[in-house]
C-alpha cells in the first residue's frame, strides 16, 4: 500500500498537469463566487461518491469513483490555497501553512 505522502506526491504532480492543460478555471470561479464555489464543487463530488458507491458502480459516464475522489481532495485544497490570504497567522501555524 502507497503511503500518504507517496499518494499525495503524485496528486500533486497530476493536478498540476491538469491546471497546466486546462489553465485554472477553478480560480477564475473561485475569483467570480469565492467559497460558495467552493462549496458546491465539493457537494458535488460527493454526491458522485455516494450515487457511484450506493449503486455499486466503479464508474459513470465516463468518470470512475477514483477520478471523484482525487477531484474532491482537489477541491479542498483549492478551497484551502484561496482561503489562506484570510486565515490568521496562529491558524496558518496549526497546520504548518
Amino acid at each position: 500500500m502507497k503511503s500518504f505522502s507517496e499518494i499525495s506526491k503524485a496528486l500533486d504532480s497530476f493536478t498540476a498537469k491538469k491546471n497546466e492543460a486546462y489553465g485554472d478555471a477553478y480560480g477564475k470561479n473561485f475569483n467570480t463566487f469565492g467559497l460558495t464555489y467552493s462549496a458546491i464543487e465539493v457537494f458535488n463530488k460527493v454526491n458522485r461518491i455516494v450515487t457511484l458507491t450506493k449503486n455499486n458502480l466503479s464508474e459513470a459516464n465516463n468518470e470512475s469513483l477514483l477520478d471523484s475522489y482525487v477531484d474532491l481532495r482537489n477541491y479542498a485544497e483549492f478551497a484551502i490555497q484561496h482561503m489562506l490570504p484570510n486565515v490568521s497567522d496562529e491558524d496558518k501555524a496549526k497546520y504548518g501553512l
